[in-house]
Formats: C-alpha cells, sequence, structure tokens
C-alpha cells in the first residue's frame, strides 16, 4: 500500500504545487512531493494509516469516472478531481485536500537557500 499511496501522494502534491506556483520547476515540485511524504510518514499511527488509505482511495476514485487512476490523468483532468474533492459535501474530501494544499504551499515557500541564493534540496521544517 505504501507505494500506491506514495504514487497517489506525490501526483496530488505535484498538481497542487502547479496550481498553488505554475512557475516552480520540476525539481521543486519534486523537493515538495518528499517531503509531504515525511510528513506523512512521522505521523503517529493512526493518522498515517488513515492519510494513506484517503490517498489511495483518492487515487482510485478516478477509475470509473475518468478511465484512469489519478497519478495517470493528464493535469487538466487532475485539476477537475481535485477541484471536485474541494467542493466536496462530504467533509472528509474537502479536509483531506486542505491538508496537502496547506502542506504543498508551506514545501513550496519554504525552501532553504544556501549562501549563494541556490535552493537546496531541502525544505525548511
Amino acid at each position: 500500500m505504501r507505494k500506491a499511496a506514495g504514487r497517489a501522494m506525490d501526483a496530488l502534491v505535484d498538481t497542487l504545487a502547479m496550481e498553488v506556483c505554475p512557475t516552480a520547476s520540476a525539481a521543486d515540485r519534486t523537493v515538495v512531493c518528499r517531503y509531504v511524504r515525511d510528513t506523512v510518514e512521522v505521523m503517529p499511527d493512526y493518522l498515517r494509516l488513515g492519510f494513506c488509505w484517503l490517498a489511495v482511495m483518492f487515487d482510485w476514485w478516478s477509475l470509473p469516472l475518468r478511465g484512469g487512476r489519478f497519478h495517470r490523468l493528464d493535469q487538466a483532468q487532475r485539476q477537475a478531481q481535485v477541484g471536485a474533492w474541494r467542493t466536496s459535501r462530504l467533509g472528509f474530501r474537502r479536509s483531506m485536500i486542505a491538508f496537502y494544499a496547506t502542506f504543498t504551499a508551506f514545501g513550496l515557500y519554504s525552501q532553504v537557500q544556501d549562501d549563494d541564493g541556490i535552493e537546496t534540496d531541502k525544505v525548511a521544517a
């Protein structure tokens, strides 16, 4: 399940990062994906398992609706699914998107810079 959750989280965080900061490079988005995955990994079991299950469910949710799992959809389809969950009547869906959006924004705007002002592959957390 970790691989499936990781793929779903990476695709979701990448989608949210492009939404928050369209000029973010692929390398920056990769750093943020790793940061969010690491954040989920250090959560207590009862939270980590819940967020992993939600990520897997989110990934599979698009299969009957869009013909593929979330991490295999194109960017427009991903944004449509994120938008649908963001405005859902079900609170857990809105909360999940809010959680990942918050940590994605934090990761994007908290990247560590070295002495020359060049961003490193770490997030200041």
